[in-house]
């Protein structure tokens, strides 16, 4: 053991020594600072334009023949002609010289920054705190709840382009209650020490993808493929007063996928674009992802198509029509509900079997939408979507029998309630239908900085499925089974930099949303009233 550290020790020293040097000299041949380095290029090029113009002058003194005239009169030497061209030629090597100069010196600035002047690279920011002051009331029941809450939001963008065919985007987020505690009853991993003690090497990466549109296709295709921007729908930068994030309608389809897309571009009027995209959503608890898993169940297929065009006699509209079909949709609970029967049920525990998928679910969303409509100041969107559940009928078995969740303990039954997909036992299939449109203004008031003011309604039908699992917006109102109203004010602070965002939300819900955006379990008869009052700070770089 000692001989061990003996040889460690040694084996550190001789690195040291020999890495010494190395360190030394890459301090010796730091590259220069950026400020220095600009100072210097600007320099270089006063320098070549001073030259250049004393050329210039030559060319002129020249072309008038005032040499000719003096030789004429026997008043010069006839060298001066080959001591001016002599000295043009100097002149000549010395802008060659600076512009060898500057070469250098631009390689050396492309270098320290990144290598940001030759592969375009980019970042932007998007930071916002908001306080949400939430009401509840159950008018069923008479019961009320409240809750208020600080969030913070962090949207952190990556993009390159380093040639013309290809371009990289990523955008890694936080967003997290104000002082959120990860273990309730340990202070030793609270947030007060989040970033400073040593965990694990998790970052949560909303968009990583590339986009490879060949030129020897004329750029009529693009392929897209990685973590696929199919999150922060297309609609939401009206009310959020930012670009938008998304080509995908905000009713078909909001939440983080890994895929892969297909664009196909056309010289049309009447269709400008089709999107293919495929993406998989795999089972968490598969412990071979490569290999067969007897306690696997299948694999989530996402598939959309998208039309994309304008419409000429609505002020050139954008619309967008899109079908999407979500297959092969597993069972949701399984892995609680096998927990649960081994300790509540430990004789039937073994023999349950679990159906690998429960059918499929296909939407259809049409959307348009138009700033500044027909030259006015007003900003309008409208969007339908129609959905399908469809189940194959498949159930849990118990010894070659459906599971019955009235006869299972008081333990079991709660976790049993979303199971299935749409429905309580997985055989009805019901359609369902959604309505989301919206206005906003921008108010022609240069004092306050030219504000905007919106409204937005939305309305869903019983067994709509909204699948809008990744909205921002606490009550997540794109998947109510009800009406939502909202009004917002957009106030500009430091244009474009800095905003504040006022905003208040009224949602009556008629049933219930279920899980998932109401992909699994049967929606319940409700009668609440939801108030969302917000304000937010928000800065975009």
């Amino acid at each position: 053991m000692h001989q061990t550290k003996w040889v460690i020790l040694v084996s550190a020293v001789v690195c040291f020594l020999f890495s010494a040097p190395c360190v030394l000299a890459q301090e010796k041949n730091r590259p220069v600072e950026i400020d220095q380095l600009r100072k210097e290029i600007q320099t270089l090029n006063s320098q070549l334009s001073r030259q250049q113009k004393d050329i210039e002058l030559m060319k002129q003194y020249l072309d008038n023949g005032d040499i000719e005239a003096i030789q004429a009169d026997n008043q010069a030497d006839s060298s001066i002609y080959e001591q001016l061209e002599e000295k043009m030629a100097n002149q000549d090597a010395k802008i060659a010289s600076l512009k060898e100069n500057l070469a250098f010196v631009y390689k050396q600035t492309i270098r320290d920054t990144g290598i940001i002047e030759q592969y375009k690279l980019g970042n932007e920011i998007y930071f916002r705190s908001s306080y949400f002051d939430m009401n509840r009331e159950n008018n069923l029941t008479g019961e009320d709840s409240y809750e208020n809450a600080f969030v913070n939001l962090f949207d952190l963008k990556f993009s390159a382009h380093p040639v013309t065919e290809v371009q990289f985007n990523a955008t890694i987020s936080m967003y997290k209650l104000w002082g959120t505690w990860n273990s309730p009853e340990s202070i030793r991993s609270s947030d007060f020490t989040y970033s400073t003690t040593p965990s694990d090497s998790a970052i949560k990466v909303k968009k990583a993808y590339v986009d490879y549109r060949p030129a020897w296709l004329g750029g009529r295709l693009n392929m897209t493929f990685g973590r696929l921007p199919t999150v922060d729908g297309y609609l939401t930068k009206y009310r959020y007063g930012r670009p938008s994030q998304s080509s995908y309608p905000d009713l078909a389809f909001n939440a983080e996928s890994d895929g892969l897309a297909f664009s196909f571009y056309f010289q049309s009027p009447l269709l400008q674009s089709l999107n293919l995209v495929y993406a998989r959503s795999e089972d968490d608890t598969d412990m071979n992802p490569f290999e067969t898993d007897p306690l696997g169940l299948e694999d989530i297929d996402f598939y959309a198509a998208q039309l994309n065009t304008t419409i000429p006699f609505l002020d050139s509209a954008a619309f967008s029509l899109q079908w999407l079909r979500v297959d092969d949709v597993r069972i949701s609970g399984d892995d609680v509900v096998r927990g649960l029967a081994r300790v509540h049920l430990p004789a039937v525990a073994d023999m349950l079997i679990f159906p690998d998928s429960l059918g499929k679910v296909d939407k259809y969303t049409v959307q348009l939408d138009k700033e500044k409509f027909f030259g006015t100041r007003c900003d309008f969107f409208f969007s339908a979507s129609w959905s399908d559940v469809d189940p194959n009928k498949k159930q849990i078995l118990v010894a070659g029998q459906p599971l019955d969740p009235a006869g299972l303990p008081a333990e079991i039954t709660p976790y049993t309630k979303y199971l299935y997909l749409g429905s309580a036992d997985n055989q009805k299939s019901d359609t369902g239908w959604a309505i989301y449109t919206g206005a906003r203004y921008h108010i022609d008031a240069e004092n306050f900085k030219n504000p905007k003011i919106g409204v937005e309604y939305f309305k869903g039908s019983e067994y709509w499925v909204g699948l809008n699992v990744a909205g921002l917006d606490p009550f997540q109102k794109l998947n109510t089974r009800g009406e939502v109203w909202e009004i917002y004010w957009i106030q500009p602070l430091i244009t474009p930099l800095l905003q504040c965002r006022l905003g208040y939300q009224i949602v009556e819900r008629d049933y219930t949303s279920t899980l998932f955006g109401g992909l699994y379990g049967a929606p319940e008869k409700a009668d609440q009233d939801d108030a969302l009052a917000y304000v937010s700070m928000e800065f975009m770089f």
